[in-house]
């Protein structure tokens, strides 16, 4: 413990970490590279990727064999009828067309390995992946707050089969990502959930192809041996993502989706496959129920030719459409019919166990449940469990509440709020610095980069007004309080709305700023960009 004297003449006792002894007491774990760094590829991998030396003999099989059956598929189905189930039963001549049709298709080259089980629960809040801002340092931190699970950022999957540096950095995950969650689930709540081998690290990737998403999740699950999980992004709504027909665009296109995700299933090893989407992608024409229902039982084309699930083991709902961006409410009525709807379809899929229906367990999710996570407007514990309560969703992804107050995950622990002072918030603003001279390097350029990203993160915070001068609670990120003044000055300065203030902060730790240096931040106050 160390004395500090704050602003106004008070001292406090400041609690000082003593990293030699916080390192050792870290558990150990193989494979990472300097600084507790995990995830990393060597420059000669990379070169290999560039040069397309690196052979991706599954994902080109699963893409023929897509290809192949995606055409049949269309010459049978052009001009004809689906028998529903209830005709396939009743009518013997309909099971044996079916029962034909199923003749004349290739099975798949191969079927998904055993993935490994996945558990969400009430006690597991979750940090959403976040462009920009979802980087090493700020999960680091986050997890250290409390987060039970991160994500990248959005990777493009294209760059990442390509080789490319900067793709390939968002994969790196610091060592306290790849340990066990803290919290264990009660005992059987998971079948077969072997907490030991679980870990808080996941990739989100982008594609608009199912032979580049397939093809990254080869090369990503092989080389890089710490993931939990492999995310595919289908909300994210910028533009540039979604005239590529990557992201959003997805939603407007659920065969291609299913195929997508098949193929990552098929190629992933034991890495478990998920996706997080979006209501829709215009306002009051939501789609995320039958495009649900297609996920957690597999689609038409796929069931009909004995394919069954699409082996998807998490779906996680943004309560916004493409249109809505960020703007307004998130829709979490919508959000909880959903998590009724994928109740009845795990339940109908208990009904199918150890029947002649059951599909092949390889193709079902892990542990025969598909998690399904809340995500939008979780600004406090009180929004939280207030999802997970009268939502039923597993648990909710947080993403701007996060960003706003790091340490949301503390009130959720603690199930309170917390009314940090100005020195508590600005001793995580010196964390967040510290994290990122140890990710980029205290050089030049280093220090640059950790100040940018800070300039970042302060474009966020400073919109967090201290419990203690609030009227009402809970807090709501769409209102817009009148200017205040702090319980000091300190608290005044990290509420300002001035970059040049945020430059003022981030000197105390990085040093001065070039007298030229201007900062415009990324993302605004509705951002477009921030999280998928």
């Amino acid at each position: 413990m160390t004395e500090r004297e704050l602003e106004d003449g008070r001292k406090e006792l400041v609690l000082v970490e003593d990293e030699e002894r916080k390192n050792a007491a870290m558990p150990l774990v193989e494979g990472g590279a300097e600084g507790g760094v995990f995830n990393s590829i060597s420059t000669e991998q990379k070169v290999d990727l560039m040069k397309k030396r690196r052979k991706t003999p599954k994902s080109d099989a699963y893409t023929t064999w897509l290809d192949e059956t995606s055409k049949q598929l269309e010459i049978h189905n052009h001009g004809r009828r689906f028998a529903d189930e209830n005709n396939v039963e009743a009518n013997g001549e309909a099971r044996d067309e079916v029962e034909d049709r199923r003749a004349q298709f290739k099975e798949p080259p191969f079927l998904p390995s055993e993935k490994r089980r996945l558990y969400f629960g009430s006690e597991t809040p979750v940090l959403a992946p976040l462009t920009t801002q979802g980087n090493l340092p700020f999960r680091r931190l986050c997890v250290e707050l409390g987060a039970q699970f991160t994500y990248s950022e959005m990777a493009m999957s294209l760059p990442i089969v390509q080789g490319h540096k900067g793709e390939w950095a968002l994969m790196k995950a610091h060592q306290s990502e790849v340990l066990p969650p803290t919290i264990k689930p009660n005992q059987g709540v998971v079948k077969d959930y072997d907490h030991s081998r679980d870990l808080k690290f996941g990739v989100q990737i982008s594609a608009n192809k199912p032979w580049q998403a397939l093809k990254a999740t080869e090369v990503m699950t092989a080389l890089c041996p710490h993931l939990r999980v492999v995310d595919l992004n289908c909300g994210c709504p910028i533009d540039l993502v979604y005239r590529d027909g990557a992201g959003s665009a997805l939603l407007e296109h659920p065969s291609k989706l299913e195929k997508i995700l098949r193929g990552m299933n098929a190629v992933s090893n034991e890495v478990p496959v998920s996706a997080k989407i979006r209501m829709g992608t215009k306002d009051n024409s939501p789609t995320a129920l039958k495009l649900i229902e297609r996920l957690v039982l597999g689609g038409p084309e796929f069931t009909e030719i004995g394919q069954g699930p699409a082996g998807v083991a998490a779906i996680t709902l943004h309560g916004r459409s493409r249109q809505q961006r960020y703007t307004r409410e998130a829709d979490w009525s919508y959000i909880s019919e959903c998590a009724a709807l994928i109740r009845r379809l795990n339940e109908r899929s208990d009904d199918l166990t150890d029947t002649i229906r059951e599909p092949d367990d390889r193709l079902q999710a892990p542990g025969r449940r598909v998690y399904f996570l809340g995500n939008g407007d979780c600004y406090s514990h009180e929004d939280y469990y207030r999802a997970i309560g009268e939502s039923g969703v597993d648990t909710v992804m947080i993403a701007r509440g996060a960003l706003m107050k790091p340490w949301i995950f503390e009130e959720i622990q603690a199930g309170q709020y917390l009314d940090k002072s100005a020195s508590e918030r600005l001793s995580i603003v010196e964390k967040f610095a510290k994290y990122g001279l140890n990710a980029w390097g205290s050089d030049e350029h280093g220090v640059g980069t950790t100040r940018r990203f800070l300039l970042e993160l302060l474009s966020f915070t400073h919109r967090y007004i201290p419990i203690g001068l609030l009227e009402h609670l809970p807090p709501r990120i769409q209102d817009r309080p009148p200017a205040y003044k702090g319980r000091n000055e300190l608290e005044t300065l990290l509420a300002s709305d001035n970059y040049k203030d945020w430059i003022k902060i981030s000197e105390m730790f990085l040093g001065p700023a070039h007298k030229d240096f201007k900062f415009e931040p990324k993302h605004k106050s509705n951002s477009y960009e921030i999280e998928g």
